[in-house]
């Protein structure tokens, strides 16, 4: 008979919870797969609130999400470049971790990856029209939000943030040698090889 110690020390519920997640967490994943045909395709649709599409839409534009959220353009460059794509990612995604359960390979709108923005960049083809430059240029100027503050539809916290995102952007373009002049009537270029950077 094995006999058992008897003690004071209480375990909290918290502490119970967060056991349970280290086992989740540790254990090994078992996935199943599952067989797809790419060549049957259909169609399902779903009716969202405006605000999900905007979301889902900005992740596939590889957009600044806006909402006084901080989440680098960076963080989601890998994801599709659709808004289907989107959606399969995370569908895929969400039922892999919570079901264990997946496709033998990927669906066809998850390959769109290595999208037009890696194929321009390869072919050093235009990214920017003259007036997508110009406005993210004006989206580093606090002036450029000074209506949206006034009207209350944004913070001045959630301007500077718009600020900082818009300074990213224009520095990930003139990191790969894609200029973009400050001069309104200039289109952006590419850097030839032997050029330096314009100083402002």
């Amino acid at each position: 008979m094995v006999e058992t110690q008897a003690t004071d020390e209480k375990v909290s519920f918290e502490d119970i919870a967060n056991a349970i997640e280290e086992i989740k967490v540790s254990s090994t994943e078992v996935v199943n797969q599952m067989p797809i045909d790419s060549a049957m395709k259909t169609t399902i649709l779903i009716s969202v609130e405006e605000n999900i599409k905007k979301l889902v839409s900005a992740l596939a534009n590889k957009e600044t999400i806006g909402w006084n959220t901080n989440c680098d353009v960076e963080t989601y460059s890998h994801l599709p470049n659709s808004i289907t794509g989107v959606i399969v990612y995370y569908l895929i995604k969400g039922i892999k971790e919570e079901l264990g359960l997946e496709f033998e390979k990927q669906p066809k709108c998850l390959t769109y990856n290595t999208s037009t923005l890696e194929k321009k960049k390869a072919g050093k083809k235009r990214l920017l029209t003259k007036e997508q430059k110009n406005e993210l240029l004006s989206k580093t100027q606090i002036n450029f939000y000074d209506t949206q503050i006034s009207n209350g539809g944004i913070s001045i916290e959630d301007a500077m943030e718009e600020i900082k995102n818009a300074y990213n952007q224009i520095k990930a373009f003139e990191e790969m040698g894609y200029i973009l002049p400050p001069q309104k009537h200039l289109a952006p270029y590419w850097l030839k090889v032997e050029e330096k950077l314009p100083e402002y």
